[in-house]
């Protein structure tokens, strides 16, 4: 049975979808059979990222409303990472257990990655039910940590266990934190009550890479903080990098 993990921020413009593009692509290399599902219905952006915009043809939507069965709707970004879209809009008939009941016929992936929406709405709860464990992305400021905390909070009344949650702070300078303009790593996770998972560093070039077409550079470090994440969802013991 696939592993089904959703990745989800308390607010817009943490950098979420971009961790969840990144981390299914690094699941891939490494071997697993993953599936990337943009639930942030009106808003996705994980075709753009990943680069296959111009192939979609269907969303999960469809899927789960019967208008095309599970083949149809998969967008082929690799030979081991499969993408379905996020529709322009959301179904009124569309519940609380969709996107459960849409994992549900994707057994056959070893990885099912949730890309939530941004905020505490029902689509957050949509997708909680529907995860084994959560990840939740911030950034070292105020807004954003306590926001992510309000997310954990309502991805708990959903079902998610408080052991399977875990922080991923993302755009982490250090430089700003010894400064005191950004929170330190122990003041996030303190703010947040989420045991953290691993620190992203800013990299500038990654917004580019979807607009530009190129490939990341592996040897970035955002790049290799993704792999050492991606090592730790899989039970390594991988020392954190400040």
């Amino acid at each position: 049975m696939a592993e089904k993990i959703m990745i989800a921020s308390g607010k817009g413009g943490v950098g979420k979808s971009t961790f969840a593009a990144f981390l299914g692509m690094k699941a891939a290399k490494n071997g697993s059979k993953v599936l990337l599902i943009d639930a942030d219905t009106g808003l996705g952006a994980l075709d753009i990222l990943l680069g296959v915009s111009d192939r979609v043809m269907n969303t999960w939507t469809d899927v789960v409303l019967g208008q095309c069965d599970r083949e149809n709707a998969l967008v082929n970004v690799s030979d081991s990472l499969f993408l379905l879209p996020s529709p322009s809009y959301y179904p009124d008939d569309i519940s609380d257990d969709s996107i459960k009941t849409l994992t549900g016929l994707y057994e056959d992936f070893d990885l099912i990655i949730i890309d939530a929406s941004a905020g505490i709405d029902d689509n957050l709860k949509m997708c909680a039910r529907a995860c084994d464990r959560a990840i939740f992305v911030a950034t070292a400021d105020e807004v954003s940590v306590r926001c992510a905390c309000a997310a954990a909070g309502e991805a708990e009344k959903y079902g998610v266990d408080r052991d399977d949650m875990r922080l991923v702070i993302n755009r982490f300078v250090k430089k700003k934190a010894v400064k005191s303009k950004l929170l330190n790593v122990d003041g996030v996770i303190d703010k947040s009550g989420v045991m953290l998972l691993g620190i992203l560093p800013e990299d500038k070039k990654i917004p580019f890479l979807s607009v530009t077409g190129s490939q990341p550079d592996e040897k970035s470090p955002f790049v290799k903080a993704v792999g050492r994440i991606n090592d730790r969802i899989n039970g390594k013991y991988i020392a954190l990098k400040i």
